[in-house]
This record gives C-alpha cells, structure tokens and sequence, in this order.
C-alpha cells in the first residue's frame, strides 16, 4: 500500500515540474515576439527614402500588333461570255479608274448590235407610217362628221370610218410599243458590246491575275484581282481594359520590320461594336496615307496610340506605390516624422512616375524606398538620397 501511495506521488512531482517549464517557455516565447513586433512596429525607427509630389507631363502609350489591309480589293469579272483575247495587265501595273484591262472577242456582239439598230430602224419606219395612216382616216372621219350633219353621209358610212380610225390608232400604238421593244434590245446589245472591254471600276494595282489570253469565259470568270493602298488601314485587336480609351480620331504611330527606322502617322477610323467571343478582343482600324507605297496589304505592324495625356499631372515616383488589401496607396512622413497610410487613385503609371488622381493636395515628404516596413503611425528616420547608396544598405541599417 505504501509502494502505490509513493508512485502517485512520484507521478503528480513529474506533471508539476513538465507545467512550470511549459509556462516558463511560453512566457519567454511572447515576451520575444512583443519585443520583435514592438520594434518592427512605433516602437523602432524605420530607415526611409522620400520624394516630394511634382508636377510634369505624363503621356500614356500602349502598344499594340497588327496587320495592313487594302483600303479596298476587288475582283475585276467578264459580264458576257466569250473567248478573251488578251490582257494588258500584269501583277504589279497599275490601272486607273475605268481604264480597259482585257479584251473579249466581240464578233457575235458586234453583229448583235448591228442587227438590233436596224430592227430599231424598220420599227421606226413603221411607225412613222402608222401614224401617216392615222392621221388621213382622222381627217377623212372629221370631213365625214360634217357631211353626216348635212345629210349627205350615210350614219353607216360614218360609223365605217370611225372603225377604221380606231384600227389605226391601235396599229399605231402597236408599232410605237414595238419601236420600244426594239430600243430596248439595242441597249441591251450596245451594253453587252462595251462589255467586251474588260475596264476596272475603280484605280488601283493588280495584284493577281487569274487567267490568261485565249481563255474561253463564262459570265462571272475571274479576270484579275485589284487592290487599292493609296490609304491603308491596320487592323488590331484590344481588349476591354483598353476599349473604352480608344476613339475614333485618335493618333497613332505605325512602324514594321519591312520599312525599319520609319514611323507612318495614322488615326483611328472605326471601333468595332462588339467583343469576339473567343478572344474577348474588339477589331480596331487605324486609316494611314499610303502615298509611298510603302505599306503594303499583309504586312506586320507595330501601332502605338497615346490613350491619355496630361500636361500637369501631379505625380509620385512609382516606387513609393504599395498595394494593401487591392488599394493603392502612398506613405506619406508628417513634421514629427510619423508614416501615414494614405490611400490614392492612380492615373498614368509609365512605370518612373505614377500619376495621382486623387488626394492632390498631399503635403509632407513621400516614401520611396523601406515603405514594405511601414504601417500607418510607423516612425521613420530620413535618409538623404544618395546615388552612391544601394538598397541593400539601407535594408541592412533597418535589419539592425
């Protein structure tokens, strides 16, 4: 009995002792961490670099990547069918507005067109008589109304002529309606004729033929493809973030890799109404002149357009911007050398300077460099700028 009464107590000893070093390691252990958070915190100066808030002219340029397409392309087709006798251009020439490309055998439309103008003729004639008859059974049939009111005429002779006035009248207006007919098919076949010679409908070069001379033709065949380039445009893709800063009228600055050391001025000419679904990206043309031929359709460009501008912007160096919790923010030193958090909104960042939108009116000395050590009431000591002075330095000073 007295065996287990000693080894209860032995056991209750041991838990004694094992609770008053578990509490002394504890109480050691907080004491360490106030110490280190008391001189991380007010408790220890940090070592800081500041700037002042200035004033300059900040320019927002974003850059982008595309392609130059024609101002315009169109396929140049035979109207009428035949065999095409030659082509007087090649790949590269360049034609004028309606100026003659190709030619197609005219032989069939040439006869065509004779015959139409001379059944335009005989309808002519014809009607020219018609109307020649129509007029002397009119005259006869007003002689006959007086002699018909004298009693000298029959009613029956009367009613024979105004029948025979009326069968004019239509064979007249019969041979008028096939003079129209027949002018119509004339117009036909001198348009058909003239659609021989194969013309461009507007200037341009040609930048792909698509037959050759001796090629029998079918309405529609593919003769040659003309391009114009005298004004471009770069067509790009921007996103949503960008959108709504890109307007028509906007400039733009154009280089590629095929024309080095030269930048061509354009402007924004349209902004697509809509997103791709695929890309989540908005087509954007840039019109550029093209008078030197320069630029040509397909090649890769580079287009940087200024998205915003300021004159008198008030700025921080881009440095002392922090990010807490998603917001932008500055530490700004007061008269007792106290860091405060302000909170900003940022305009233009070029990544030197950061445009401040909102507070300007900040006053006091801004962090540039230890602000990553600072909470808002954190003390600092200043620290003159000095280019001979690297960061790891003063890291070193605030580790101390």
């Amino acid at each position: 009995m007295k065996k287990k009464h000693s080894v209860v107590i032995i056991v209750f000893a041991v838990v004694a002792v094992i609770a008053i070093v578990t509490a002394r390691i504890l109480s050691t252990s907080q004491g360490a961490k106030g110490a280190s958070s008391q001189g991380a915190g007010r408790g220890a100066p940090v070592a800081v670099e500041t700037a002042k808030m200035s004033t300059r002219s900040m320019t927002d340029i974003r850059e982008f990547s595309g392609a130059v397409k024609a101002s315009y392309t169109y396929v140049v087709s035979a109207k009428v069918p035949g065999r095409l006798l030659n082509i007087y251009k090649r790949i590269g020439d360049e034609v004028k507005s309606n100026e003659i490309i190709a030619k197609i055998d005219d032989t069939e439309y040439r006869n065509a067109l004779d015959e139409a103008q001379t059944q335009v003729r005989v309808s002519k004639a014809s009607l020219d008589e018609s109307k020649a008859q129509l007029n002397h059974t009119e005259r006869e049939l007003e002689r006959a109304r007086g002699l018909l009111e004298k009693g000298i005429v029959s009613k029956a002779e009367f009613d024979g002529l105004s029948t025979q006035f009326e069968t004019q009248k239509s064979r007249s207006e019969l041979a008028e309606a096939q003079l129209e007919q027949r002018q119509v098919v004339l117009s036909q076949a001198r348009t058909n004729f003239e659609y021989t010679q194969v013309r461009a409908a507007k200037a341009g070069f040609v930048a792909q033929r698509h037959i050759d001379g001796g090629t029998l033709l079918s309405t529609g065949s593919a003769v040659v493809t003309i391009v114009g380039i005298d004004t471009v445009f770069v067509e790009l893709a921007v996103t949503e973030k960008d959108y709504r800063s890109i307007n028509q009228g906007k400039k733009a600055a154009v280089t590629t890799s095929a024309v080095p050391g030269k930048s061509f001025e354009g402007e924004v000419f349209r902004v697509a109404p809509f997103f791709q679904s695929a890309s989540r990206t908005a087509a954007v043309e840039i019109a550029l002149k093209n008078d030197s031929h320069l630029l040509m359709p397909g090649m890769s460009a580079r287009i940087n357009i200024v998205l915003e501008s300021d004159e008198n912007a008030k700025v921080v160096p881009s440095a002392a911007l922090v990010e807490k919790d998603g917001v932008n923010a500055i530490f700004v030193v007061d008269d007792s050398l106290t860091a405060k958090f302000i909170p900003v909104t940022v305009g233009i960042n070029d990544g030197k300077y950061a445009q401040i939108l909102s507070p300007t009116d900040i006053e006091g000395q801004i962090v540039t460099l230890g602000q990553h050590l600072l909470r808002d009431g954190s003390k600092v000591i200043i620290h003159e700028k000095n280019p001979e002075k690297k960061k790891d330095e003063l890291a070193m000073e605030n580790s101390k």
